[in-house]
């Protein structure tokens, strides 16, 4: 007797079943603004936001008013006229009982009551701001490691307050769209370590409006272009190579329109960094587009260099850092140092960006601060910084003209991850996410990785964050969270004036394409069931068929579907990659753990599922229907 495999419902769907409930239960009963409808958590994933359902006899506008601890935190916004409300709610403080007041526009008011149990996510130690400053704006930091319990992505207000969080795997950077919503990655993974299935587009109450599903997965950083594309890292082979792959996806329908692929730009085995490896050569952790120059902007980590290659043709233009062991035909392309005063190269940077007058703004991280081992600075003796380098490309020189972290020395030290922003000129953003000490002691070791390597010494292991805004080199506000490593930084205001929850379920967009079809095969049949010691899992996901086992390394596994009239076959990799670099932990998964997807598109019908190992054909006893 076969089992069915059943679907595991993805998250847009499970927040639909959820909106349709509470839709309901305001359509059926007489919700007022004195007797409303709350909902706490309405998407299933942001505890700290609700929404206050009501219905008014008249169009009207309606304000409401999430009180602060003190008024300096009351978050203010005003909702368009309607006759059916449905106000999404954000701000909320956990362990605390909320004060929702709402005013219609004539005049009437209410006050709802919103208490919120504790919350396990890690505080801050502390903010250093005014809200003179700081305004009505939240930090969000984005963890990197989302397994840890306590460390979740969450959002701060001007006091060190937590005012939002996210409490499904969510890392990588979080960007605001030009509508108003969130531009953060899928829950889903492709490939391990942290590979997703794409992008999304999600609003402050965590609802889901679009999955861009992406055939390379995503990783590290994406942007919108002006014309509404968004330009993402991605991957094209995982078994040749990975994060060397830039595309540009069609935002309405989420279309790969424009691909780069870096093996064709660069060289792969020169000017290596210390973290270098041969499978994840480049290490690309940032995307950006210059449209002066119409060109793209690239951050390799294994490479300590920043590259930009033209956006139409592909073709190299320069290459920023330290041109040690690129060799002689590639020096054309790094600039030299007429800087008079101070000046360093960057090392293993992060979140490289043009400005708008040409200059280029970096985290350095200055992991080992040198080109090759012997010349190698102590964890306890670098530092990290932000800084901007202006350069002429036309007389390919280069001059530091401005950097904050130095002067901070190995407490401002990040080996991986962080990033920079810019808000205007002198005005910056310098997040430093990967700060780690193992008893006591500055490590170069990167804390999603340490927490594997100390898994028994945790309380050996301090993880944390600093994050500082500097304005005319005045530190305005630095913020500092212990509990984990923060990828990146992002300072958004929840409300704005594109401020609108809108009801419906999400949309897929994109996809994975057909999952290529290894040769048909026939194999001896084992003659019993698959062994224990493979860990089999398999899950029928709404768009793929999920398996995740444990293999030999070296092994030959074949997924075979089974159907009534063809057999599929899929070759699963059972390589195992030198990881030099896991920026984010979203699984924990040893070497000879493997995962694979077949894609439901081009599937129909119901399908045996067997798993050839090293020439032994054994029976799962499973089925799926696609």
């Amino acid at each position: 007797m076969r089992n069915e495999l059943e679907t595991e419902k993805h998250l847009i769907t499970l927040q639909t079943e959820s909106e349709e409930k509470f839709l309901a239960k305001l359509r059926s009963g007489k919700y007022s603004i004195e007797n409303p409808l709350v909902v706490e958590n309405p998407y299933l994933i942001n505890p700290l936001a609700a929404v206050i359902c009501f219905n008014t006899d008249e169009e009207t506008t309606a304000e409401i008013t999430v009180k602060g601890k003190a008024v300096e935190g009351d978050l203010t916004h005003t909702f368009a006229a309607a006759k059916e409300h449905v106000l999404p709610i954000y701000g909320l403080y956990d362990n605390y009982e909320n004060t929702v007041v709402l005013t219609l526009g004539n005049g009437q008011t209410s006050q709802v009551k919103i208490k919120v149990e504790e919350l396990d996510v890690n505080r801050a130690l502390y903010c250093r701001t005014t809200p003179e400053y700081f305004g009505k704006d939240l930090m969000l930091i984005s963890t990197t490691t989302p397994l840890i319990d306590s460390a979740k992505t969450a959002g701060f207000d001007y006091a060190g307050d937590l005012r939002w969080v996210i409490t499904n795997k969510q890392s990588w950077d979080i960007k605001k769209l030009e509508n108003g919503r969130l531009m953060v990655t899928s829950y889903r993974t492709v490939q391990k370590p942290y590979y997703t299935a794409g992008l999304m587009e999600m609003d402050f109450c965590g609802k889901i409006y679009k999955e861009y599903r992406l055939p390379g997965g995503f990783h590290h950083d994406a942007i919108e272009l002006e014309n509404g594309h968004i330009l993402s890292a991605s991957d094209n082979d995982f078994d040749e190579s990975v994060e060397d792959y830039v595309v540009e996806i069609d935002q309405k329908t989420g279309k790969v329109l424009k691909s780069w692929d870096l093996l064709k730009i660069l060289s792969r085995e020169k000017g290596n960094a210390g973290d270098w490896n041969h499978h994840d050569w480049f290490h690309n952790n940032a995307v950006w587009y210059d449209k002066a120059t119409n060109s793209i902007t690239m951050s390799g980590r294994h490479k300590d260099a920043i590259i930009n290659f033209n956006y139409d043709t592909g073709k190299l233009n320069w290459i920023l850092g330290d041109p040690e062991g690129w060799g002689e035909e590639w020096q054309k392309y790094f600039f030299k140092n007429v800087t008079k005063g101070e000046f360093d190269w960057q090392y293993e940077q992060h979140a490289a960006r043009i400005l708008p007058n040409g200059d280029v703004f970096v985290f350095d991280n200055g992991t080992y601060r040198a080109k090759n081992e012997a010349n190698r600075v102590p964890p306890e003796e670098n530092f990290s910084r932000g800084v901007i380098y202006r350069i002429d490309p036309d007389k390919m020189e280069i001059e530091q003209v401005w950097q904050y972290g130095k002067e901070r020395g190995a407490e401002f030290y990040s080996p991986y991850i962080s990033n920079v922003d810019y808000y205007d000129k002198g005005h910056y953003m310098i997040h430093s996410g990967g700060i780690a000490t193992y008893r006591g002691k500055h490590t170069d070791g990167l804390g999603a990785m340490l927490l594997n390597k100390y898994k028994d010494e945790h309380i050996h292991l301090t993880l944390e964050s600093i994050t500082v805004e500097v304005q005319d080199d005045e530190v305005k506000y630095e913020l500092k969270v212990q509990g984990g490593n923060y990828y990146r930084a992002r300072k958004i205001s929840p409300y704005d004036e594109k401020t609108n929850l809108v009801l419906g379920k999400g949309e897929f967009l994109g996809g994975f394409g057909v999952t290529p079809e290894f040769m048909k095969i026939k194999f001896k049949d084992a003659e019993v069931g698959l062994p224990e010691k493979h860990n089999l899992n398999l899950v029928l996901e709404e768009d793929r068929l999920a398996l995740r086992a444990t293999f030999r390394e070296g092994s030959e596994v074949i997924l075979e579907l089974k159907g009534q009239n063809e057999s599929k076959f899929y070759s699963i990799s059972t390589v195992v990659h030198d990881v030099t670099a896991a920026c984010v932990s979203f699984e924990v998964q040893n070497d000879n753990d493997f995962q694979f997807y077949v894609n439901r598109e081009g599937l129909s019908g119901d399908y045996d599922i067997y798993l050839n190992i090293d020439n032994k054909r054994y029976d799962t006893q499973l089925s799926a229907n696609f």
